[in-house]
């Protein structure tokens, strides 16, 4: 049996570097030499609480970047040697969502690096030397696109996604609450879209200095200041959306009080906690509130961006480590906020 090195996780706080059995493409599969895989949010998250999308034991990883180096059978051998990114939702491509292209909707999907729509087997990920995916989640990297910045496509396409969600209009004057990776992309990504003034809210002074680099005008400490401050940036009035780019429920009753009547929220964070909201303050304030999950074609337009130079990916890796590291980053990780992005580097 051929081995590979892989870090699994086996439950809250209990992921392990080890050798793991080396995957084998199927029919229709190719097997992927990784070498980069991004650190996302939602694997500390899983690693902190685990859940039914992250049963254990199981390879996270679904931002990542490689080369082809071996084909299933009804794979052309054309392949091998392609640069790739992958788009890890693995849908079924015949239901009622997919067939009118909402892919990120599909109810019989499976997801790389989750347990999602996995019932007696594991979908392992890209933390790991090797990952077998079908050919159809395959999304070739075009020139002038580099492996580490092919590992950020993904987290780019759902921030592509949340940027646009919600009737966007040039010019709009734009919130983003959060200034992680999340956040900083769409800072980005508003200004390609033709937005109007950003501004930004967190509660780190580093992520603030960043989003400013990214290309927000103006930033906010809610631990120094009221968020009702920036109320002053519109007049009063409020901004056109607000976009909650971050997992703290406080952000809720924060976007409320920053919209503008007829205004819209887009929540793009996964806030795991039940809150409370009044319907009248909607229908009264004519809101509209949107839910901005993963996404559908935007990887090739991101791709096209980072080719075309229009947003700077890089600028957001903090720091790259290696698949031995993997443990102790996540350990750091799930204390520390002194990071924004963490590629991990597969050699």
């Amino acid at each position: 049996m051929d081995l590979m090195r892989a870090v699994v996780f086996y439950g809250p706080w209990d992921m392990r570097y080890e050798m793991i059995p080396k995957p084998f493409p199927k029919e229709g599969e190719v097997s992927i030499k990784v070498r980069f895989a991004g650190i996302c949010g939602s694997d500390i998250e899983e690693y902190k609480i685990g859940s039914d999308r992250a049963k254990p034991p199981i390879v996270f990883g679904h931002e990542l970047s490689g080369e082809i180096v071996e084909v299933g059978p009804g794979v052309s051998k054309d392949r091998i040697g392609q640069r790739v990114s992958v788009n890890p939702m693995l849908y079924c491509g015949k239901c009622y969502y997919c067939q009118r292209g909402w892919i990120n909707l599909c109810p019989y999907r499976r997801s790389v690096g989750r347990t999602l729509g996995v019932e007696k087997k594991r979908c392992d990920g890209a933390f790991a030397e090797y990952l077998c995916v079908p050919e159809f989640s395959l999304v070739p990297l075009i020139d002038g696109v580099s492996f580490d910045e092919g590992a950020l496509l993904e987290p780019l396409s759902v921030c592509l996604a949340a940027a646009k969600e919600g009737n966007f209009e040039k010019g709009e004057r734009v919130l983003v609450i959060g200034a992680g990776p999340i956040g900083l992309m769409i800072i980005q990504l508003l200004r390609v879209l033709g937005s109007g003034e950003i501004a930004v809210t967190d509660v780190l002074d580093f992520k603030l200095e960043m989003a400013k680099r990214c290309g927000a005008d103006y930033t906010l400490n809610v631990k120094n200041a009221p968020i009702t401050e920036l109320l002053e940036v519109t007049d009063g009035i409020g901004f056109d959306r607000v976009i909650v780019a971050t997992g703290a429920s406080s952000a809720i009753s924060d976007s409320f009080k920053l919209v503008r009547n007829g205004g819209g929220i887009v929540l793009v964070g996964m806030i795991r906690k039940s809150i409370e909201v009044n319907p009248v303050e909607i229908v009264g304030r004519k809101l509209s509130i949107y839910g901005s999950y993963m996404f559908t074609t935007e990887m090739y337009d991101v791709m096209r961006y980072i080719a075309d130079k229009k947003i700077d990916v890089k600028s957001i890796i903090t720091s790259l480590c290696s698949l031995e590291d993997v443990p102790e980053v996540f350990r750091r990780l799930a204390f520390d906020g002194d990071e924004i992005k963490v590629l991990v580097k597969i050699d």
